[in-house]
């Protein structure tokens, strides 16, 4: 197949093959079958435009022959010749068996052997559906990206993804009234690099995701959690999250205004749903940056740098400090929701000579002043307050106060961060984070917009018992209690949170 990937041979060495380097990974039918059959598939021709073996196409002859419509309209492309050819052996023996033309015959399904940057349907299609190739732009050369900058300059945006352009071409590409159905990873739903993609979406009709992050569908080798991307090109503005076939929305304008074009994977249960969309959408709940800060922390840039900072033994120099996360593969086993045990790295806390080194050290201050830790990884948010000057490596960001912000927000906020309805709520919104074993990602872009009420009164006083004894269940419950009154958690809200499977701190 052809080569689209640099680095190859590094990475093929490390057991990975030819074919998933290029993001190319195969649909199961079932899955298949089941995009196909959701859809409304109005008059009009349906195209996948990256087929690979011919998976989706088949779905479709499928569907056609069942509904008695023609299979001349199915349409596939394919940069590789071997797909392709693929994709024509599966569809002649599928065509045959169900006693209707084959692949390139005058009445059949049409292959080609071609690069969907370089082509387009010859008239808009009522359906653009399939699983696109997923490779980041930093692995492509530097022809390719060049091409998606230039056709898709909608999806070719930071740190893009050549999944994106498939997205803006297969919009683009749709009749009034077709529909889009693609597979894409569920980080589409939340990274920047997508945002003026979600905003192209938005604006050209209704949005639709299924989230299929809790199913095998690739096997468990797959780096990534899917979810089927939907779009209705024409209709009326709607964000919509459907689980077996029960759909819940947010308006359009809520999406954009209120969550930046971020785009939740709301809960199946209406219940949660509503709890959800509501903490979300209430202008009464000011949002974390206004009065708090998220701060990146330390990081070394370069092989070898580190050794010459950090020590298992105090350095002998005036900038010596206690190194939080410093020990090598200590990850952030450091942290647990209210406690802090540090492992006994230092580090050479010299910012003038990091900076001689090319590798620039955070100001000192911004450690000794009280703070917020939190875990950047982890299955549920684990943070704690840190009053003692501890310097931190870039897997615990800090969260800080702003200019004359109240010094209770810091308790209150180690208080929420650690509570299950505050997992239940990130889940929703920044789902599309998660990273292999379901590990979530914590930072600041994702914590700045989140909703903060005001330090109820006793918030201070339990965070500081809990400090003291951070695995007293009694504590925890209260903790929990105090969190939902200030959220106006309702009793029946309160009851459906109880019965979800929130992962342990």
């Amino acid at each position: 197949m052809p080569l689209l990937t640099q680095g190859r041979d590094n990475l093929a060495s490390a057991g990975l093959d030819v074919a998933r380097l290029n993001g190319q990974v195969y649909t199961p039918l079932s899955l298949a079958d089941a995009i196909v059959a959701g859809l409304t598939w109005s008059d009009g021709g349906l195209l996948d435009p990256a087929c690979g073996d011919g998976v989706f196409l088949e779905a479709a002859v499928r569907r056609a022959v069942r509904e008695g419509r023609s299979v001349g309209d199915i349409a596939g492309w394919d940069l590789d010749p071997d797909a392709v050819s693929a994709a024509r052996t599966r569809l002649q023996g599928v065509c045959d068996a169900l006693g209707v033309a084959g692949p390139d015959q005058p009445d059949g399904p049409r292959l080609r052997v071609g690069d969907a940057l370089e082509m387009g349907p010859e008239r808009p299609v009522s359906v653009v559906v399939g699983n696109p190739p997923y490779l980041e732009a930093k692995r492509m050369p530097t022809a390719l990206k060049a091409r998606v900058r230039d056709r898709c300059p909608v999806a070719a945006h930071g740190g893009f993804d050549l999944y994106s352009a498939f997205v803006e071409l297969g919009a683009r590409w749709l009749t009034e009234g077709g529909e889009l159905a693609l597979v894409v990873p569920n980080r589409v739903l939340v990274t920047r690099s997508n945002a003026p993609l979600r905003r192209l979406l938005l604006s050209l009709g209704r949005v639709t995701v299924c989230d299929l992050s809790d199913q095998d569908v690739f096997g468990r080798e797959a780096a990534v959690y899917p979810v089927v991307l939907g779009l209705e090109r024409g209709a009326a503005p709607v964000y919509r999250v459907v689980h077996d076939d029960t759909p819940a929305e947010l308006p359009a304008a809520i999406i954009a205004d209120r969550l930046g074009h971020l785009m939740p994977v709301l809960p199946h249960d209406p219940v949660l749903h509503g709890l959800v969309s509501r903490v979300l959408t209430d202008a009464s709940l000011p949002a974390l940056q206004t009065r708090l800060e998220v701060r990146w922390t330390v990081s070394f840039h370069r092989a070898g740098l580190r050794e010459q900072y950090v020590s298992a033994d105090r350095p002998d120099s005036p900038h010596a400090r206690r190194f939080l996360g410093g020990g090598r593969f200590s990850g952030n086993r450091e942290l647990a929701p209210y406690a802090i045990t540090w492992a006994g790295a230092w580090i050479d806390h010299d910012e003038e000579r990091a900076r001689a080194d090319r590798n620039g050290l955070p100001p000192r201050a911004l450690f000794d002043a009280p703070k917020v830790v939190f875990a950047q990884n982890a299955r549920r948010c684990r943070a704690a307050l840190d009053t003692t000057g501890l310097v931190l490596k870039d897997t615990f960001p800090l969260i800080r106060l702003r200019e004359d912000a109240d010094p209770d927000l810091l308790p209150w906020l180690v208080l929420v961060l650690n509570s299950a309805l505050f997992h239940v709520i990130y889940e929703a919104l920044f789902g599309g984070t998660r990273k292999g074993g379901r590990f979530l990602h914590f930072l600041g872009s994702y914590l700045h917009p989140f909703p903060l009420p005001d330090p109820p009164a006793g918030a201070r006083d339990l965070h500081d018992a809990l400090a003291r004894s951070p695995d007293d269940p009694d504590l925890h419950a209260r903790a929990e209690a105090l969190v939902r009154a200030a959220y106006r958690v309702t009793p029946a809200e309160a009851a459906a949170l109880d019965t979800l499977d929130v992962p342990a701190p």
